[in-house]
């Protein structure tokens, strides 16, 4: 099988010594899906994310909703490996992922394709279509990913016969380079649904906590051939590798997220005060503490 499922109890990775993290932060195992507190994920600010990863010896990619702060915030504090990314909502509700090997590139594409179409009461959502913002992101480097394929409601590819027909029309599903075959909020059906769609369609696999709350940091994560930084990272996510499942599905810490991320969504939506922090534009300092508030 050219890609492996492997479960293990613990992360275990080689200790690294000050001579290697003097040079940058390395892992070899990396959450590829998680979230801070500069969109709906509040408990999991840049400093806990920081403390998690070094305690579970993984490298992150931070996927705010249309928001790229905490990403790049990470990226260049160095002091875990970080992958800079975006989860992307489009006008139809459906999200992919993109995945950069640098974090200028992230910051061009969400300058130029994503900031302008923010939506004032919504995390997940843009003005725009996926069939615009899925090339775009291609056109700035990056590699693109469908999360979650089988989730709940409009997370899923079957959400709507029009918006699934136009997602696997072959020019625009061509630009679709992995397949999130292992989601920490969904259970192993739907997973390996979502594995089968990854072999269908010969692409590679993606794997991620989708974590909004500290304690589910780490729990899934692809794991490397080889300790690397975030560039050989980003340079092997289409080669074959390993997933890697620290703690299983449970229906009681989905609920548990759920119910702390939920809040999060009603206060943007009806806050004025938090909807103009959420619409101010990328580096100005009115952001500032914004995570927090």
């Amino acid at each position: 099988m050219r890609r492996l499922f492997k479960k293990s109890a613990k992360i275990q990775t080689p200790v690294m010594d000050h001579r290697v993290w003097a040079k940058g932060p390395k892992a070899l195992c990396v959450d590829m899906h998680v979230h801070s507190s500069y969109s709906d994920a509040p408990g999991n600010t840049l400093e806990t994310i920081i403390n998690k990863c070094r305690e579970n010896n993984v490298g992150a990619a931070i996927c705010d909703h249309n928001e790229i702060r905490g990403s790049v915030l990470l990226t260049e504090s160095r002091r875990v490996l970080s992958i800079p990314a975006i989860e992307v909502g489009t006008s139809e509700r459906l999200e992919f992922i993109a995945y950069f090997r640098e974090a200028a590139a992230l910051e061009e594409f969400y300058r130029k394709e994503v900031e302008p179409h923010k939506c004032s009461r919504f995390y997940a959502k843009l003005d725009r279509s996926f069939s615009e913002l899925i090339p775009a992101a291609k056109e700035h480097g990056a590699l693109v990913c469908l999360p979650h394929p089988f989730g709940p409601s409009y997370k899923n590819v079957n959400f709507g016969r029009k918006r699934k027909a136009a997602l696997f029309n072959p020019d625009l599903f061509s630009n679709i380079d992995l397949i999130e075959t292992t989601n920490g909020h969904l259970p192993d059906s739907r997973n390996y649904r979502a594995y089968m769609l990854s072999e269908l369609f010969d692409k590679s696999v993606s794997a991620g906590s989708d974590a909004h709350r500290p304690t589910e940091i780490g729990n899934v994560y692809l794991r490397f051939d080889k300790i690397m930084d975030s560039k050989g990272v980003f340079d092997h996510l289409l080669a074959p590798k390993k997933v890697g499942i620290a703690k299983p599905y449970r229906v009681v810490r989905f609920a548990k997220t759920a119910r702390n991320a939920a809040p999060r969504h009603l206060h943007l939506f009806f806050s004025r005060k938090h909807q103009q922090r959420w619409m101010s534009k990328y580096g100005e300092s009115a952001v500032t503490g914004h995570a927090e508030a």
